[in-house]
């Protein structure tokens, strides 16, 4: 009997798949978008092409596309982000009952404790705001709104998080013998604690949210002057608000 020789061919790695699924001109798009941040309302062309690294014609074909869906509205030689945007977040913002649930939670804590609280989800390599309370005569930082997103390796709502997630799904910023201690020290003690870690002056406090199902979902925050608190000076009061805070915002999810 003759052989049978048996041609095999190598399945594709699931990557190959799920890339071959994805619209790169669906993702420069988006990062069109992100370009208009918190110190760059109004580009021109090519500023936006050198901020997102895309050549000229398809940052013109990404833009008129943009102007024509009612994202952007041009100013001149300009291009600035509309109101319209607010559309995409519709979803995200009734999905979490950010208005109807949330804030009212985080607001009577904040109350509670007389300080002004955040809570921030976990997002990639970032923790992204999604609501604050804000009090009257209360520390707090103009460059944190909602949308605003910092490194989880240089923030207590970061340390939060990390202490709550497998090592080996840290982002590449985030370094395990550099972090180590601190998250392992949030672990035990149930709350984070980061003196300026990323403004000068500025620290913060932070204790973990977690989905019904036990899931790190983010954290609750407090702002403060460095020196005001100390990690091992936390008034026990605070932390038990916020943490039940971060109760009941995880049970409402």
């Amino acid at each position: 009997m003759d052989d049978v020789v048996m041609n095999t061919v190598p399945k594709p790695e699931k990557s190959s798949a799920i890339e071959s699924e994805i619209s790169l001109t669906f993702r420069k798009g988006l990062q069109v978008m992100e370009a208009f941040d918190g110190t760059s309302r109004l580009m021109s062309l090519s500023e936006i092409a050198r901020k997102t690294g895309l050549n000229a014609a398809v940052t013109r074909r990404l833009v008129r596309t943009l102007l024509q869906a009612g994202i952007l509205v041009e100013k001149g030689q300009r291009f600035e982000m509309t109101v319209g945007v607010m559309r995409l977040a519709r979803g995200f913002l009734d999905g979490h009952r950010i208005a109807q649930v949330i804030q009212p939670i985080l607001r009577k804590s904040a109350e509670k404790i007389g300080e002004n609280l955040s809570f921030a989800l976990h997002d990639q390599a970032d923790a992204t705001y999604v609501a604050h309370a804000y009090l009257p005569g209360q520390f707090t930082l103009n460059m944190i709104s909602v949308g605003t997103h910092v490194p989880l390796h240089r923030t207590a709502s970061g340390h939060a998080i990390l202490a709550h997630l497998d090592r080996g799904d840290w982002p590449a910023e985030c370094d395990p013998d550099t972090l180590g201690p601190s998250v392992d020290s949030t672990r035990k003690r149930g709350f984070s604690f980061v003196e300026a870690g990323l403004i000068s002056g500025v620290s913060s406090v932070a204790v973990p949210v977690f989905s019904p199902a036990r899931q790190i979902e983010g954290a609750i925050s407090m702002l403060f002057p460095t020196g005001r608190y100390t990690a091992d000076e936390m008034p026990r009061s605070v932390l038990d608000e916020m943490q039940q805070c971060a109760v009941d915002i995880g049970a409402a999810g």
